[in-house]
């Protein structure tokens, strides 16, 4: 009787998938990069799941990059005995998510809002909301197939370099390829490699490789002036910026009505980034009117020395020692805003803090 070659052919394959993946595994790892997981909608819907604990010593965290850089949440849960919930997005404005916690009337808890204007005041439906409204559609309709895949998923990318999608899939390798801007069509530049890791908490550091390579820092600043000058910018008239202000404050005054507290904070940046920053967007016409209409407390980096003195290596963030030392002086300024019942304790036992590499 004749045999198949089916199944030799089948472990030959299979063979062939083993070793190249061990091979891509092992020249990844030779190359320096880190294991990082990968911050999609599963991620984000598992860590939404625990916003209904949120309380002034463990609150919601929303906004873009810069909290998810600039917040260390272990900092934080060392201070308080409560971690905060980091559902914070790169690139992303967080006013679809704070309005879907506005309209859940399970949601009581407290919310720290990075308003980092040029992302948090844009046009409704734009680019800037694109991937808010994706992780807010979908955290409802979490499967249990796509919870078990994404538990599957998390075993994996705990031991696996080459399963991280942002820089080793195929998407991420063509959205790395050098292509002109067509015309009416805007590409976000490439960030480089070696910039940036993710850990399960969701919380984004700078990685050691980029805070001792000046080469990428400096690509890392052109791609922010890039985008800060050249992205497309529709016309942001009165009446819609008077929009965004009602709409805001309709959602803080929803949560606060539910016993809920909003806390807005102003990152830190600089350099010609945070000169470019204050020039676009006046804090007397964006920053206090925020707080103004909403009647939300606010913290502005610029209004502590302690939160003041911090340097962004591009700019933009801080880097995972500086945000350490940068949180725990938040904590302390942030604790009576919030509401938290130990803040008294806890600024006397905790001086400010104050890192000597951070001092410009």
């Amino acid at each position: 009787m004749p045999t198949s070659p089916h199944p030799k052919a089948g472990l030959l394959a299979l063979l062939l998938l083993i070793g190249f993946c061990v091979g891509w595994e092992v020249w990844l790892r030779g190359q320096g990069f880190r294991l990082s997981y990968n911050d999609d909608e599963a991620l984000w819907a598992h860590h939404h799941e625990k916003v209904y604990q949120a309380g002034p010593a463990n609150p919601v965290l929303l906004g873009s990059s810069r909290i998810k850089f600039g917040l260390d949440l272990s900092t934080w849960q060392a201070a308080t005995e409560a971690a905060p919930t980091q559902l914070a997005m790169v690139g992303t404005s967080p006013r679809p998510v704070l309005a879907d916690l506005a309209r859940d009337a399970r949601f009581k808890g407290t919310v720290l809002v990075d308003v980092t204007e040029p992302i948090f005041f844009t046009a409704p439906g734009g680019y800037s909301e694109q991937q808010a409204v994706k992780s807010v559609a979908y955290y409802p309709k979490w499967s249990i197939a796509q919870r078990c895949g994404f538990a599957l998923n998390r075993q994996l990318e705990t031991r696996l370099l080459l399963l991280d999608e942002e820089l080793f899939s195929l998407r991420g390798f063509l959205e790395r390829v050098p292509l002109p801007n067509r015309p009416k069509v805007f590409a976000v530049p490439a960030f480089p490699m070696k910039f940036t890791t993710n850990d399960f908490n969701r919380q984004t550091f700078i990685t050691p490789e980029f805070e001792a390579d000046t080469a990428m820092q400096n690509q890392q600043r052109a791609i922010w002036m890039h985008l800060f000058t050249k992205a497309p910018k529709s016309p942001m008239s009165d009446s819609l910026l008077t929009a965004i202000f009602r709409e805001t404050a309709a959602d803080v005054a929803r949560i606060r009505s539910r016993g809920g507290q909003v806390v807005f904070v102003r990152m830190p940046s600089d350099g010609p980034l945070w000169a470019m920053e204050q020039k676009a967007f006046p804090r007397a016409a964006y920053w206090e009117r925020l707080l103004r209409e909403t009647g939300a407390p606010g913290i502005h980096f610029q209004d502590y020395p302690a939160l003041a003195r911090y340097h962004c290596p591009e700019w933009s963030h801080l880097t995972p020692a500086d945000a350490r030392s940068f949180t725990a002086n938040l904590v302390r300024i942030a604790a009576p805003k919030t509401g938290w019942r130990q803040a008294a304790a806890y600024s006397a036992a905790s001086p400010l803090v104050v890192s000597n590499l951070a001092i410009h």
